[in-house]
């Protein structure tokens, strides 16, 4: 949204319901440099740059209409977000609130009649698309729940639950798998759905006749959470054969595949590309796609790449990425003269460093591994999920040849000191752009139970306002 790493913006760590800090307002956003394109800016599901007064709220941060959750989770049925800080039992009776808005509206519970979420906000998405005046561009920012787990508060402890509609549980590949991995089979069947969604936003861009005219961008935040991650992660997610899982620097908390899809503007259709790309390359990228001018840009360090998107390049203008600088360190970058990609992963990120290693998907083995090879598939180069060199970053820095082994599992560090003392180097440069981290503790104030079960901006003038008007939700085909 900025253009800027985490660390540049003191946003390193997302804000847990109940905590007074967000994206701090001097920055300005995607959405809003859009606006000056001309465009029409929508915004349908997760928030998580500040709640804490109206200020930070989507609809003052450029986007024209939005309707979702702001906190990191809600329950696709309720709408209720709990409280997941790391002391809750010492806080109190935070049971979680309702968290559901319409430009900044409450929804009222009568209005939504506990409708699967996901369906929602694609139905939500077919009605802007069904009436949109087609003669202004648009820029919609779809902020899918799925696929997640859910934390929520059950009276005694914090536990982790996937929601999914049965139509989906019943479908072929979930099927596929074997009953005992049960969590395993809700989270392919959160991914039918997620397919549905998209299937669902590109029929109605083609029935409103503005498809071959639009860029379609999809992406994930971060690596998958497996079983065995920490609480706040833990999901029934895969990153085989990669290393470790969200939340970490490895290449299993850090690599995600993306796709970029248009009929008009890309040039080669297709293809996959090995360029480095960061997320906060997307502001730049997508101004300019929108024919922007770049000069109109202030100093930040993402770089445009839509040049090389476009013409289906192999190499874009990037050369180096902080994958992590403050849950522990991570930081990738090509030697000039070989073009060999480093990466250096350093410093403690979970208390528990029992485990380091590789996760096989669930119901999975050597022998039947349910998996189809594409262009975009994972060749570690090594045995898969054997390590060679011992990595354990808390007690030195490791670093990696991903070009040969994208996977982790030499550690060549011991080997390779110029290379090593080079990554260091860059790292500690990178570090002395952080800005203050803005972590703030829970406020007690904010708690749904003083706001009729609500999570409210509580330091706010005005905390509530609501209900939004009940509008029926319905998909572009009933209209």
């Amino acid at each position: 949204m900025t253009g800027k790493y985490d660390f540049q913006t003191g946003l390193t760590y997302p804000y847990a319901s109940g905590e007074p800090y967000g994206l701090p307002l001097h920055h300005k956003l995607l959405p809003q440099y859009l606006k000056d394109l001309n465009y029409s800016t929508f915004l349908l599901g997760k928030w998580h740059l500040g709640a804490h007064t109206r200020e930070f709220y989507p609809d003052q941060r450029g986007f024209d209409y939005w309707l979702g959750y702001l906190e990191g989770e809600v329950d696709p049925f309720h709408y209720r977000t709990s409280w997941l800080g790391p002391d809750l039992g010492i806080q109190g009776a935070v049971k979680g609130g309702r968290n559901l808005y319409e430009n900044g509206f409450q929804v009222a519970e009568d209005c939504t009649n506990n409708h699967y979420l996901p369906h929602l906000l694609t139905e939500r998405f077919e009605q802007i698309i069904h009436t949109y005046n087609s003669s202004r561009p648009f820029f919609v920012y779809f902020s899918t729940p799925l696929p997640k787990a859910n934390s929520e508060w059950n009276g005694t402890e914090r536990v982790n639950r996937q929601f999914v509609m049965p139509q989906y549980a019943a479908r072929a590949p979930v099927r596929a798998m074997d009953n005992k991995f049960a969590g395993r089979k809700q989270q392919i069947a959160q991914i039918q759905a997620l397919d549905d969604q998209v299937g669902r936003i590109t029929q109605a861009l083609e029935d409103k006749g503005v498809l071959d005219n639009t860029i379609i961008l999809f992406m994930s935040d971060n690596g998958g959470a497996p079983a065995i991650a920490p609480l706040f992660h833990r999901n029934h997610g895969s990153n085989w054969p990669l290393r470790m899982f969200r939340g970490t620097p490895f290449e299993g908390g850090v690599r995600n595949l993306a796709f970029i899809w248009s009929k008009w503007w890309l040039k080669r259709k297709a293809i996959a590309t090995d360029q480095l790309f960061h997320v906060i390359d997307w502001l730049p990228t997508l101004y300019d796609a929108a024919g922007g001018k770049l000069s109109n840009l202030p100093e930040m360090s993402g770089v445009s790449q839509w040049t090389s998107l476009r013409n289906g390049e192999k190499k874009g203008p990037r050369t180096e990425i902080v994958a992590s600088l403050v849950r522990g360190l991570g930081l990738l970058a090509e030697e000039p003269s070989t073009g060999t990609l480093y990466k250096l992963v350093g410093g403690s990120f979970f208390n528990n460093k029992s485990f380091m290693g590789w996760l096989r998907t669930e119901g999975t083995n050597a022998t039947h591994t349910m998996t189809v090879k594409t262009s975009v598939s994972v060749d570690c180069g090594n045995p898969a999920g054997v390590e060679r060199t011992a990595c354990r970053p808390w007690i030195a820095d490791c670093l990696f040849d991903l070009s040969r082994d994208p996977c982790e599992t030499d550690n060549i560090a011991a080997t390779n000191p110029s290379m090593l003392k080079t990554m260091q180097d860059k790292m500690r440069a990178y570090n002395a752009t952080a800005g203050p981290h803005l972590m703030k503790p829970f406020d007690s104030a904010s708690n749904p139970e003083r706001w009729k079960n609500w999570w409210v901006p509580w330091m706010d003038p005005v905390p509530v306002k609501g209900p939004a008007p009940c509008l029926p939700f319905q998909p572009s085909s009933a209209i």
